[in-house]
C-alpha cells in the first residue's frame, strides 16, 4: 500500500522499518521548506499519516538511525548551528553533543530569499553573505556561487555548505557580496522542478541564476558592472554557460572542471536527462558551451585537474580551442597532478589564490 503522498510528504532515504513503523528521511518540496530535512516515521499498516521525529527547527538532518527500542540517532545542523549528534528515547534525550570551535563562533550564517523566476512559473531560493556595510560601501562587487545540476542541492538550512563555506566567508570578509540560488534542474523541490530543464542543459539554469543577479542589483547590493560567477563540475559549465549567454551580467567567470559539451561526458549520467545525441541533437548543441563562445565579452578562467577522470580535461580543451578560433581571451590553471578537484593542500591553496587574484583583477 502506499503510505505517503502528496508534495508535503517526499521521500528521499529510507532509514529503517521498526516497531511497526516506516522510518525515512525527506521533507516537502515547498520552496520555504525545501530548505530542511528531517526525519518522518509512518505506521506499516498505514493507519495513520507521517509525523516527524526530529525536534528542532530549522533543521537539516544527514544522518539517522533508529533501534528496536524506539530510541533515534541524529545528526543535523542549521546555518545559525553547526552539526549536532543527538541520541534520544521517545521522550528524552540520552546523549547530546554540539561541535564548537573559535572557527564556527566566527563564521556568520547567510541570508536566505526567495524570487520568481522570470517567467513566474514558481520561486527559487537562494542565499546571500553580505560584507560589513560599515566596512565596504554598497554597491558591492558580487560573485555568483554556483552549482546548478540535477541530484544537487546548494542551498540548504545546513552548516556544513552554506556557513562554513570558507571560500564565500573568505569573499565577503574582503568585500565581497556572495550569492547562490537553486535554479530549476536542482534537488529537492520535486519531480516537475528537477525535470524542467530536460533536454535542455544550460537554459532555465542560466536564466535562474541571471534572475537572482537582477535581484540583487535592485536592492542595491549588487554592483551591475562588477559581477563575476564561479562553479565547479556542473556549476564549472554553468559559469562557462553564464559567461557566454549572458555576456551584459557577468564580468568574468571561473569555470572549474567543466563540462563542454554532453555528447563527451559520462552516458549513464547524462542520458538519462539529455536523451542520445541523435534523438536531441538541437538540445546538445544548445548545451554546447562551444556554441556559444563567440559571444563571451567577459574573463574566462579555466581550471583543471590534468587526471581528472571524471569530467575529462578534454572537455576544457574543446572550450580554449573554440576561445582560439573565436579570437576570443582566456586563462587556464591546470594542476598535473589533480584528478577532478585538488586534494593536496598546496595545489588547494595554490588555487585558491590564483581564483581570489582573478576576481580581484576583474571586479575590483
Amino acid at each position: 500500500r502506499r503510505l505517503t503522498e502528496g508534495t508535503a510528504c517526499v521521500v528521499e532515504e529510507l532509514v529503517d522499518v521498526q516497531n511497526g513503523n516506516v522510518y525515512y528521511l525527506g521533507g516537502s518540496v515547498e520552496p520555504s521548506q525545501a530548505l530542511e530535512r528531517h526525519l518522518y516515521a509512518v505506521p506499516y499498516d498505514g493507519s495513520a499519516p507521517p509525523k516527524r521525529v526530529d525536534r528542532d527547527a530549522g533543521t537539516y538532518v544527514d544522518a539517522a538511525a533508529v533501534s528496536k527500542t524506539g530510541a533515534t540517532f541524529l545528526q543535523h545542523s542549521a546555518v545559525d548551528h553547526p552539526v549536532v549528534t543527538e541520541l534520544r528515547s521517545e521522550t528524552t534525550t540520552i546523549l547530546k553533543d554540539a561541535a564548537g570551535a573559535p572557527l564556527v563562533d566566527s563564521l556568520r550564517p547567510p541570508e536566505f530569499f526567495e524570487i520568481p523566476t522570470t517567467d513566474g512559473a514558481t520561486n527559487l531560493r537562494g542565499a546571500y553573505y553580505a560584507p560589513d556595510a560599515n566596512k565596504y560601501a554598497k554597491p558591492w562587487p558580487t560573485v555568483v556561487s554556483c552549482y546548478g545540476g540535477p541530484q544537487v542541492q546548494f542551498v540548504a538550512d545546513k552548516y556544513a555548505t552554506m556557513t562554513a563555506d570558507l571560500r564565500a566567508q573568505h569573499l565577503r570578509d574582503r568585500g565581497y557580496l556572495v550569492i547562490k540560488v537553486d535554479n530549476r534542474g536542482s534537488k529537492r523541490r520535486g519531480l516537475a522542478f528537477e525535470a524542467a530543464i530536460q533536454n535542455k542543459f544550460g537554459t532555465l539554469e542560466v536564466d535562474d541564476q541571471v534572475a537572482a543577479v537582477e535581484w540583487a542589483c535592485l536592492s542595491g547590493m549588487a554592483d551591475p558592472a562588477r559581477v563575476g560567477i564561479f562553479g565547479w563540475s556542473y556549476g564549472g559549465y554553468l559559469s562557462a554557460m553564464c559567461l557566454a549567454k549572458a555576456p551584459g551580467v557577468f564580468r568574468c567567470a571561473v569555470a572549474g572542471a567543466p563540462v563542454a559539451a554532453w555528447d563527451g561526458y559520462d552516458t549513464h549520467y547524462t542520458e538519462r536527462y539529455m536523451g542520445t545525441p541523435d534523438s536531441n541533437a538541437a538540445g546538445y548543441a544548445e548545451g554546447d558551451v562551444c556554441t556559444h563562445v563567440k559571444n563571451v565579452e567577459g574573463a574566462l578562467l579555466l581550471v583543471h585537474g590534468l587526471v581528472d577522470e571524471n569530467v575529462h580535461f578534454r572537455h576544457t580543451a574543446r572550450i580554449a580551442q573554440a576561445m582560439v578560433d573565436a579570437g576570443k581571451a582566456y586563462d587556464l590553471l591546470c594542476f598535473p597532478n589533480e584528478r577532478h578537484s585538488p586534494r593536496s593542500e598546496k595545489d588547494r591553496s595554490y588555487q585558491e589564490e590564483r581564483v581570489f587574484s582573478f576576481l580581484e583583477k576583474w571586479l575590483k
